[in-house]
């Protein structure tokens, strides 16, 4: 007899069709088990994507204090360090990272409720902070101080007041005014929830 390869073939592409009402259960169950592995699949994965970016910010965070307090622990074995005279340029860097890559490696885990909140809080107000602190110090460790108690107020703020964002038309509080809905409805926009990724 002839020998069909299946191996590479999805269910309906094997199923013959027919078999009455015990086919049928069969077919049933078949596709209840490929919808649960399925998304186990996709949990796992998330999963391990979201350890990815809180490692990202784990060591962003690290490094970047390193950066803006002593970079030349970091950078001073290479020539380019002292010939082009970068230790300002990267320890504003440092400071920048909050923004850059901290907060934005945090967002990227898609979190919900008072931690989303938060994070939106802290994309708005890292980047004012690295802006307008300099006019009052120039110590780039103290700016980096003050991004950190910007992002650790932002979380305060958003777990003491409850914040959640979880209604399906994305909306959030009810009492924040519409100006303030349009900015957290557009930084959502581009990271996957504007399709329905929270689901």
């Amino acid at each position: 007899g002839q020998i069909v390869e299946v191996a590479g073939l999805s269910t309906k592409e094997c199923d013959g069709g027919g078999g009455g009402e015990d086919a049928e259960a069969i077919r049933a169950k078949i596709s209840k088990k490929e919808t649960d592995l399925a998304l186990e699949r996709r949990s796992v994965f998330r999963d391990w994507l979201k350890n990815i970016f809180v490692g990202q910010a784990v060591i962003s965070f690290g490094v970047s204090y390193v950066m803006a307090t002593n970079p030349k622990s970091l950078f001073g074995g290479f020539d380019w360090f002292y010939t082009y005279n970068m230790d300002i340029s990267i320890q504003v860097l440092g400071y920048w990272f909050w923004w850059l890559f901290i907060v934005p490696s945090l967002r990227s885990r898609r979190p919900k409720g008072a931690e989303k909140q938060a994070l939106d809080i802290a994309f708005l107000g890292t980047p004012l902070i690295s802006i307008l602190a300099p006019i009052a110090t120039k110590d780039t460790g103290l700016i980096w101080f003050a991004n950190f108690l910007v992002v650790a107020g932002a979380y305060g703020f958003a777990f003491l007041t409850d914040g959640d964002d979880d209604e399906d038309d994305g909306s959030g509080d009810s009492n924040q005014p519409a100006w303030l809905k349009f900015v957290y409805k557009s930084l959502d926009f581009g990271s996957g929830r504007e399709r329905g990724a929270r689901k």
